[in-house]
């Protein structure tokens, strides 16, 4: 599928995990092809939930995919099979918490104290309890549904559990919830594959992500949900160079610009965190280190 994602030194770290996997382990490569054969129709049901949110469809995930390849560049050649399995299938499970059925909704929830966070925020209702914890969400499901999404052993359920709850909130330099797993074949670093994850699902905010076509947005009637899609549709794409991430920005309006530089911030400091993760729980690590804006003048002038 074709993405109007960039990356400034070309198309040469498209579908780097995927070849890889492919390659060198081609039996979990199938069970990844089975699996979102699977999740297509599942990931949309976020939309009972949040009819009004940005996409978390498995068009979603395909695009953290791409950006995890681009962050990772060079990086990807030392992972070892299990952790380039261990991250495809954790950009595609990440967010399946948002679409979770009543059903297990009813099931899971006061494991996460729905009783004690209703009694904090009695104005919120259960789509934004379902928000707040759709990362610890995503875990259980994962792991209730292993055997369906054709995970083969306990390591691997584990991993991809922990590495899509890391999305988000989690805290990933804690090495008894992040730790090194020795497998048969090496090693599975859940900390650098969450901070790759995280950085990769924060930057995920182009215009592309949140077509008018996929939208109503007449239906939108707060104003922050209203100034979240102006940024959204504001950041044409999202470049990833080996040393920086690049927001284009064609501003919907004057007032967007500096609502965009908020979000450059923040994703700076996820960034950072990121890096620092990296650096101090795994051998490997991340090449990009500045966020930047570059306003564009036209549509069709995005340099």
């Amino acid at each position: 599928m074709e993405s109007n994602k960039q990356n400034g030194g070309g198309r040469g770290n498209d579908f780097l995990l995927e070849k890889r996997l492919r390659t060198e382990a081609p039996d979990l490569h199938r069970r990844v092809a089975d699996c979102v054969t699977v999740l297509k129709q599942t990931l949309k049901s976020y939309e009972t939930w949040f009819p009004f949110f940005t996409d978390h469809s498995v068009l979603h995930s395909m695009d953290v995919l791409e950006f995890c390849n681009r962050i990772l560049g060079d990086q990807a050649e030392k992972l070892s099979p299990q952790e380039c399995y261990v991250l495809i299938m954790s950009c595609y499970l990440h967010d399946i918490g948002m679409g979770i059925s009543e059903k297990d909704y009813l099931f899971f929830r006061d494991q996460l104290d729905w009783p004690g966070w209703h009694a904090e925020h009695p104005e919120r209702d259960e789509a934004q309890f379902i928000r707040d914890y759709h990362q610890d969400f995503s875990g259980f499901l994962i792991r209730k549904y292993a055997d369906v999404l054709e995970i083969p052993d306990e390591d691997l359920v584990f991993a991809i559990v922990q590495v899509s709850r890391g999305h988000r909130k989690t805290d990933l330099l804690e090495p008894a919830a992040y730790p090194d797993l020795q497998v048969p074949d090496g090693v599975i670093r859940t900390a650098y594959l969450a901070a790759v994850l995280r950085l990769a699902d924060e930057i995920d905010m182009g215009s592309d992500r949140n077509p008018e076509l996929l939208f109503d947005l007449s239906g939108l009637t707060e104003q922050k949900d209203i100034d979240n899609f102006g940024v959204h549709e504001s950041i044409r794409t999202v470049e990833v160079r080996e040393d920086r991430i690049i927001l284009h920005v064609l501003p919907k309006e004057p007032r967007f610009i500096p609502l965009v530089e908020e979000i450059a911030e923040k994703i700076l400091k996820t960034l950072e965190y990121c890096r620092k993760t990296a650096s101090d729980r795994s051998g490997l690590r991340i090449q990009q280190e500045k966020v930047e804006i570059k306003i564009i003048r036209t549509e069709e002038d995005p340099a």
